[in-house]
């Protein structure tokens, strides 16, 4: 019975659960980084918080939600809460560790193209985004997620472990 409520508690958590909770979380501090970067590279800016605006060399540079990298702290929890027999503690643990290392990627990311559009125009500006937004950005976070798991020995598949065990409980009590 502790499998299963464990397994309950983790499937509605994941169903409650939004990419909003993280963005209003990390909006202020994914902007707030670039923007300190930015004044001490001796840029004129304006951070306008209101309308999660950066204000950069008299170019408006807004941040969207896609920005904040909401999906990809929500692919991170979702990861972990569909993945059997990862204990509350590792998987606070766990999404800590990932989120920090999502973060840290992101603020890279989100400042090397802050410094692309003043520097470079909107053409490399646009190739350099869409590479990171199609391309690089599942990558690392797949990445992320193999090196938790590794860490941390983690040895079950997400939602295949669970659905594994369940189908084999079902056969033991059919007989």
């Amino acid at each position: 019975m502790k499998y299963e409520l464990s397994l309950i508690i983790r499937i509605l958590t994941a169903l409650i659960i939004r990419p909003d909770i993280f963005y209003f979380g990390l909006v202020f501090l994914t902007m707030f980084i670039p923007f300190i970067v930015l004044i001490i590279l001796n840029y004129d800016v304006r951070f306008l918080y209101e309308s999660k605006t950066l204000l950069v060399n008299g170019i408006d540079l807004e941040f969207v939600r896609a920005c904040i990298a909401t999906s990809a702290y929500y692919l991170l929890a979702l990861l972990i809460l569909t993945t059997k027999g990862i204990g509350i503690k590792n998987s606070v643990k766990m999404f800590l560790i990932g989120s920090l290392l999502i973060f840290v990627m992101n603020v890279l990311r989100v400042t090397l193209l802050i410094l692309v559009v003043i520097n470079l125009g909107l053409d490399w500006f646009n190739l350099i985004h869409m590479t990171f937004w199609y391309i690089l950005s599942s990558v690392y976070v797949f990445l992320v997620w193999l090196f938790l798991i590794k860490l941390y020995k983690i040895k079950n598949i997400p939602i295949y472990s669970d659905a594994k065990y369940l189908i084999a409980s079902l056969r033991v009590k059919k007989r």
